[in-house]
């Protein structure tokens, strides 16, 4: 298996029952500004069923982290 490292989600687009997953990847920092230049690096193409399991599990994973985070920040008032 071959990872991929991308910095941000730039879009999904759906067509003719594929959709795809447009990523990029962080080529330049100003940091006196704190901005960020961004160009395309990937894009991963599937099918729609494969899309909503996706969904799904990319949902639960965001509730997982929003549960530790809350966490962690209860736990640092203490």
């Amino acid at each position: 298996m071959r990872d991929l490292y991308v910095d941000q989600l730039l879009g999904i687009t759906v067509m003719r029952g594929v959709a795809r997953l447009d990523f990029a990847r962080v080529e330049e920092v100003d940091t006196d500004e704190n901005k960020m230049k961004l160009s395309s690096s990937y894009r991963i193409a599937m099918p729609l069923d494969v899309l909503m399991p996706l969904a799904e599990q990319a949902g639960k994973a965001a509730a997982d982290l929003k549960e530790r985070m809350q966490k962690k920040q209860a736990d640092e008032k203490e």
